[in-house]
């Protein structure tokens, strides 16, 4: 006997159940902690969307083996659920499920070579679905993306209208890819830089659960999440509360993105300006700020970011600005750049440094009670602070200093902010001179 989908559907993922219905995104994507519900609601979709189109759908986990015991079983456990089992014929040797009324299949399939994925093709039904379950267990996203492709290969023609007579709304059908998985700890794992991030595509649904908002669950799976809470508060974090934790410290717990608006900006009169130079494949990063020092708040409020960028470009970008008039800090590793934009009429000065000035600067930068940063105006700098995590020893304990790459308009920001972190000296509004104070 069918179920109402009501009856079954968690209310956490009510959303993600009508907005995948409408089939108004490409992607949805459903991460999270252990226990959440979300490998449970997928399949529930895919069964529905099977029965109610004509089409075919593709289920993957990395690894061929693991097929069997997981994906496979979930969607039988879902065609359970639903009541309505007795329509698909299983067949597990073949990694098979067929609806039977129409004939339309579920696929499953390991990504172990993703180029033999190009070969799957349903003579009857488009492939228009795919779930990866475990997404964060493919190590690139080149590996997605081939495997994507091999899927969205062919126009559907049209939408694919639902054969339902007696619905009063009839929704097209058109691709539908279903991600799955638990954050990984790094927070520079690719799953996370792409979507536990402020910029996901349009095109992609993005739902965050834990076992909190699973209300099936057994009470001695909460009776371990809660000890595990009480006794080992960053592993509940990361396998509970899904979050990728990093090191284990997460760098610029400050951090806010929002709109900078241009009112905001006008009033900005405590500006700091700071150059990472680009070499070859590592991009220049200019960074353009206001410090609110009352509040010990950074805002970013302009940026110019991007590889092999000459000297010149930069120096006529800043003219173009009006940016070359304000005082910029530059890493002094470089001073015949310093020295070339001087030339090119723009008011520069050299970063002091000195031994422990990084780690000086990137714990004074994570000490600001906000660093706030609008993603449109300046998009690199907040994919920078947002994805930076701390480097690691040989046993995985974090050290006391930023990951080395993709750091420039952080490496940026410390020089613009230089004076600042001094106690005996203090720039002028101007940006142009420097005063000893007292301690």
């Amino acid at each position: 006997m069918k179920v109402k989908m009501s009856e079954i559907i968690s209310p956490h993922f009510r959303k993600f159940w009508i907005v995948s219905r409408k089939k108004k995104h490409l992607r949805y994507v459903l991460k999270g902690g252990r226990g959440s519900g979300k490998s449970f609601h997928i399949p529930l979709r895919i069964v529905s969307d099977i029965i109610e189109y004509p089409v075919s759908a593709l289920v993957m986990r990395k690894v061929q083996n693991t097929i069997q015991k997981s994906v496979f079983q979930q969607i039988k456990a879902a065609t359970l659920v639903m009541g309505v089992s007795h329509l698909f014929k299983f067949t597990p040797s073949k990694l098979e499920i067929t609806y039977l009324p129409r004939g339309n299949k579920l696929y499953f399939a390991g990504a172990d070579d993703p180029e033999k994925l190009k070969s799957i093709k349903d003579a009857q039904f488009p492939v228009a679905i795919l779930w990866i379950e475990e997404l964060a267990e493919f190590k690139t996203e080149d590996e997605v993306t081939t495997v994507e492709n091999s899927v969205l290969r062919e126009e559907l023609e049209g939408k694919i209208v639902s054969e339902a007579e007696n619905r009063k709304k009839k929704y097209g059908f058109d691709y539908s890819f279903y991600y799955s998985y638990n954050p990984p700890k790094r927070k520079q794992s690719w799953v996370n830089k792409k979507y536990e991030s402020a910029f996901v595509d349009k095109n992609t649904f993005v739902d965050h659960s834990t076992y909190l908002d699973n209300p099936h669950l057994s009470k001695k799976f909460i009776e371990e999440a809660e000890n595990v809470k009480k006794n080992k508060p960053l592993k509940y974090e990361w396998e509970y509360e899904g979050k990728a934790i990093g090191s284990g410290i997460v760098p610029f717990a400050n951090l806010t993105f929002r709109t900078i608006t241009d009112a905001e900006i006008k009033v900005f009169d405590n500006i700091r300006q700071g150059i990472d130079w680009g070499y070859g494949p590592d991009p220049l990063a200019f960074v353009r700020i206001h410090y609110d020092k009352t509040r010990r708040r950074l805002f970013f409020m302009d940026e110019y970011y991007g590889s092999k960028i000459s000297n010149r470009k930069l120096a006529e970008w800043m003219k173009s600005k009006g940016y070359h008039s304000m005082t910029s800090t530059a890493d002094s590793a470089e001073p015949k750049s310093i020295d070339e934009m001087r030339e090119f009429g723009v008011r520069i000065v050299g970063a002091k440094k000195g031994p422990g000035s990084v780690e000086f600067g990137e714990k004074w930068l994570d000490d600001l009670e906000e660093i706030i940063i609008d993603p449109v105006r300046t998009p690199h700098a907040a994919k920078e602070f947002e994805d930076i995590d701390y480097q690691t020893d040989a046993d995985g304990n974090p050290k006391a200093r930023l990951d080395e790459k993709n750091n420039h308009a952080i490496d940026a920001t410390r020089y613009a902010c230089e004076s600042d972190m001094t106690n005996n000296t203090v720039r002028t509004n101007d940006g142009f001179k420097r005063h000893r104070i007292k301690i």
